[in-house]
């Protein structure tokens, strides 16, 4: 047996086993481990999901025949047309189950938007997203986890309750891990992510460091640490289109002006990136906020046809 039929063999193994009625959460572990040592366990994974919940024709067409793991037929020596038959014999019994609608969606999947208020994405376990503008997020549900990646913007999650399957966001550094709850993450500039609960208790981890907030309380993490600060009015109204600024840097105003703005926005010196301001802006507004900066700081805005620099 080839490397390559071996790891396509486990990719088969693994699909059908999660869409078993009754998963042990220690196999859980060992599929994240399996996928985690090599980027072609998780390419083959995906295209023997992808095929199989597709229901490709050839896959269909095979007689069905009882499921064999990966160690079994590692043992018997089965290699090349051997295995491929084996596995399209898996493969047809998952390809069943797709026209039943029983095979869960493996994959992640991403959800974006653009400048504006947002959108709302509601999951399958009755979860809700509400990204805000110019956000993105990927999502992952397995049957031992359920998994989001916020790669840009903010976004509030409202968790629905399942002990047996945490709900966890990685936001860069931070990663928030709750079973039900409801709290927003927002990604600020330089790496930073500003965490806000509003029900129930999240555990954010960054590194090593953990610190576990209850409703009410909201954090920032920069670089490795992790500090409590006020929740503000406007934490709970951040769809409000309006931002406060405590001393915060002009870099923290820009995203939020991101999360609006049609054109790209550049910060073109770190003086200017690390200029504290203070103020109540309508971020909703990126042309007036500008404006405002002009006068209230002394700040060089320059816009062109495709994006607006700003300088000290």
């Amino acid at each position: 047996m080839t490397r390559e039929d071996k790891i396509r063999n486990e990719a088969a193994f693994w699909v059908d086993r999660m869409n078993r009625p009754v998963f042990d959460p220690a196999d859980g572990a060992a599929f994240d481990r399996w996928m985690s040592s090599d980027a072609d366990h998780r390419e083959a994974f995906a295209a023997m999901a992808v095929a199989w919940e597709d229901g490709v024709p050839q896959l269909a067409e095979v007689e069905a025949q009882p499921f064999v793991a990966p160690e079994t037929l590692r043992q018997q020596g089965l290699h090349g047309r051997d295995w491929v038959t084996a596995a399209l014999s898996m493969a047809a019994v998952v390809v069943v189950a797709v026209g039943l609608g029983v095979v869960p969606r493996f994959l992640p999947h991403r959800y974006e938007s653009g400048p504006g208020p947002g959108s709302a994405i509601a999951l399958v376990d009755g979860s809700r997203i509400q990204l805000g503008g110019n956000s993105a997020v990927q999502v992952q549900y397995l049957p031992w986890r359920r998994s989001v990646e916020l790669t840009r913007g903010e976004a509030a999650f409202d968790v629905t309750h399942d002990e047996s399957r945490p709900f966890s966001v990685d936001a860069g550094a931070a990663r928030v891990v709750v079973l039900g709850t409801a709290f927003h993450i927002d990604r600020l500039a330089g790496g930073a992510v500003g965490v806000q609960v509003s029900r129930g208790a999240v555990q954010v981890n960054v590194g090593a460091r953990g610190d576990r907030l209850a409703a009410g309380q909201a954090a920032r993490v920069s670089g490795n640490a992790i500090r409590r600060v006020a929740m503000q009015e406007e934490d709970r109204a951040w769809q409000s289109g309006w931002f406060v600024a405590r001393n915060v840097p002009l870099s923290d105003v820009v995203e939020k002006l991101r999360r609006y703005s049609n054109k790209a926005i550049r910060l073109d010196d770190q003086a200017a990136a690390d200029r504290l301001i203070i103020g109540r802006f309508k971020v909703s507004e990126p042309k007036t906020v500008l404006e405002a900066m002009k006068t209230s700081y002394g700040l060089h805005v320059v816009e062109t046809d495709d994006h607006i620099s700003i300088s000290q």
